[in-house]
């Protein structure tokens, strides 16, 4: 049986949809603090220093999260943007809002996790909807266990360390909460980013003011909607899968479209990437299985990736992707000089009957060669 891996979920925000009244929270953070079973002690024990902590001002909570940089846990996060709910569906009261949220949340826990033990304050009114929710979805076994629930677990340590991850968060989303720091606070908790996703699904959540001096400035937005949208729609098509080759693929684009709002002109390098996508779980991927099962197979089924000796990212301009461009034509360009060369030695060796290119399926290499020999005279 696999290792029990925890969630401990706490919340920021309000459920009020009157956002000229002040105070009213202009978002709903849920944070799940990811712990695995063999950590769990260690990492509450680690965490006792919380309880005496009276007052968070942004100095205090610089010293906090600069301590929780090597503790053993994941933060696995949901930013829930209330007016755009308001906009988009209509959604202005507690019980269906309630249902939206419950309906989102549980469907993307239950795809991305096989096994986990779910805890939350059920003194937040939304959650202890949430364990309700949940608990008319799973059937536990004959031991009064579920492989993906509640299971009598506690910890007020964790929970306490969820609620700090949430307000942290609102510094950077919240309209109330916002705080210059929130740059210098996820600098220091980013490696324990595993996902934040942005509800409701809506490219307009990455755009930004991209400062550019360039006349294609123009192209901007339409590369962020297409790279966006196409992304959502992978995430969508194969949000029923059971392959772990497929969630694999669905992690990586998860982290690349949190990458995109947090830090939309940087690229994350691939063993970053790899930290994090092996982060939750026992058998871990290396790069070449990265590249060639995730990053390749992705781009074959239409995904817009850039990429350049950085990393990857999801494109904000054709700047990243002429990145993409180039960095290919290094290795494609030297290949189909290779594959020439030999096309004619043999050939030469051979008084021109045997061409390695002949076969059908090596009619689109031929023409390519046979059209660059044209350019060159």
């Amino acid at each position: 049986m696999e290792e029990v891996q925890y969630a401990f979920i706490n919340e920021f925000g309000d459920y009020l949809f009157d956002f000229d009244k002040q105070g009213v929270s202009t978002h709903l953070i849920f944070t799940a603090i990811l712990v695995k079973g063999s950590n769990k002690e260690r990492l509450e024990e680690e965490l006792e220093f919380l309880q005496e902590i009276d007052v968070l001002d942004d100095s205090t909570m610089i010293q906090i999260v600069n301590e929780l940089r090597e503790l053993p846990f994941s933060i696995y996060a949901y930013v829930v943007d209330k007016r755009k709910i308001r906009e988009d569906s209509g959604i202005m009261y507690q019980k269906p809002f309630f249902r939206y949220v419950n309906r989102m949340v549980y469907q993307d826990l239950n795809r991305s996790f096989e096994q986990l033990d779910l805890v939350v304050n059920e003194q937040a009114e939304f959650l202890k909807q949430f364990r309700n929710y949940v608990e008319t979805k799973t059937i536990p076994d004959l031991f009064n266990y579920s492989i993906f629930g509640f299971n009598q677990t506690e910890s007020d340590a964790l929970l306490r360390l969820a609620h700090l991850i949430s307000g942290i968060l609102a510094k950077g989303y919240d309209r109330t909460h916002h705080s210059i720091q929130y740059r210098s606070f996820y600098e220091f908790i980013k490696n324990k980013i595993s996902a934040i996703h942005l509800l409701p699904l809506d490219y307009k959540n990455f755009i930004f003011d991209y400062k550019s001096n360039s006349h294609d400035a123009q192209y901007n937005e339409m590369i962020i909607k297409q790279a966006v949208n196409l992304t959502y729609q992978y995430l969508e098509k194969h949000r029923k899968s059971e392959e772990e080759e497929e969630k694999l693929r669905m992690d990586f684009l998860k982290f690349l479209l949190f990458n995109l709002k947090e830090n939309p002109d940087e690229y994350v390098y691939t063993q970053e990437i790899l930290d994090n996508l092996n982060a939750l779980r026992d058998v871990k991927m290396n790069q070449h299985y990265f590249r060639s099962n995730l990053v390749s197979k992705l781009r074959d089924s239409g995904i817009i990736i850039a990429s350049s000796n950085k990393g990857y990212k999801l494109p904000v301009c054709l700047n990243d992707l002429y990145d993409f461009v180039n960095l290919s034509s290094l290795t494609i360009h030297p290949m189909i000089q290779r594959i020439a060369k030999c096309r004619e030695q043999i050939l030469s060796a051979t008084n021109n009957e045997v061409d390695i290119l002949d076969p059908t399926e090596y009619e689109y290499l031929r023409r390519v060669i046979e059209q660059g020999k044209v350019g060159l005279r």
